[in-house]
């Protein structure tokens, strides 16, 4: 890692500056939702746009290693490469397939949508909680926005730990001899 060719000189620099940094971003401003009782929908929304950076970053480093070591793999493309480290490293396809289904409704035609790949408009659930008190006769009408989802919580958990294990010990992944 060489601070001298910027966060996007080198698959670890992308890692140590910008990947990580984002998971810490989203793990910060979660913790001090919580510990400030912040929990309406504006404040969910960002949460969401934060936990986007992060599951992005973490899905990109991949292309970031291939091109950087492009003439010492053996994989004659990136989805080729890509599908032997998914199979070695299932973490890593977990990741890939959470951050294609949050963009799929916006990239992706109709046909996605028939061979069961979810669209990110089904991994939110927001719902209107309506309220009626027939005997007061008061009504009441809430919009909640369900966030964070456990699953990609653990997702997330679990690849922030990969990425900090393959910054501190980077020889026992070896993404070449794949």
């Amino acid at each position: 890692m060489s601070v001298f060719k910027g966060p996007l000189g080198s698959h670890t620099n992308f890692i140590s500056y910008i990947a990580l940094d984002n998971c810490s971003d989203y793990t910060r401003l979660c913790g001090l939702n919580r510990e400030n009782g912040k929990d309406k929908t504006p404040d969910r929304f960002k949460e969401m746009r934060y936990f986007l950076n992060t599951i992005e970053s973490f899905n990109n480093i991949l292309d970031y290693f291939y091109y950087e070591f492009e003439d010492e793999i053996s994989y004659e493309n990136l989805k080729k490469f890509k599908q032997a480290v998914w199979r070695k490293y299932p973490i890593l396809k977990k990741v890939a397939e959470i951050a294609n289904a949050y963009k799929h409704c916006v990239r992706e035609h109709k046909q996605v949508k028939q061979i069961g790949q979810l669209w990110a408009k089904d991994l939110q659930n927001p719902q209107i909680d309506v309220s009626i008190n027939l005997t007061e006769i008061t009504t009441s009408v809430g919009f909640n926005f369900p966030w964070p989802i456990k699953e990609h919580e653990d997702v997330l958990d679990e690849a922030f730990k990969f990425w900090i294990n393959y910054i501190h010990k980077e020889n026992t992944i070896d993404f070449k001899k794949i």
